[in-house]
């Protein structure tokens, strides 16, 4: 089974975004990306990309992920702090731990599209 149906679907990975957008919105350091944005279809986006990743285990088109993040400045160290925000989201999801390793991996297999500002 995949890991997208595994945990329940689209159900439980937007209760998963829902968590982690609450927690990025009110973050110091990352709070500022999502000033005027509409969150919503951000989540939407990423419903679409966990699906592609997680049941084909294919991969989201990068140039439109570089695209969408080229203006935003976003450094490596606003990065980390999304990972280390993912990654407690994951673990009071309760995703297995080798669940949490492929999709940690599989997120940061994106850190070059998204992060434009050194």
């Amino acid at each position: 089974m995949n890991l997208f149906q595994k945990y329940g679907g689209p159900n439980f990975w937007s209760e998963f975004l829902n968590i982690l957008y609450t927690r990025v919105s009110v973050s110091d350091k990352l709070s500022h990306f999502f000033n005027g944005v509409e969150i919503d279809s951000i989540k939407r986006m990423l419903i679409g990309l966990l699906e592609v990743t997680l049941i084909s285990e294919g991969k989201y088109p990068r140039d439109v992920l570089k695209d969408i993040h080229k203006n935003m400045g976003i450094a490596n160290s606003d990065f980390d702090e999304w990972m280390k925000i993912c990654s407690t989201v994951i673990r009071d999801m309760g995703l297995a731990n080798e669940d949490s390793i492929v999709l940690l991996t599989s997120i940061e297999g994106y850190r070059d599209c998204i992060v434009t500002k050194v």
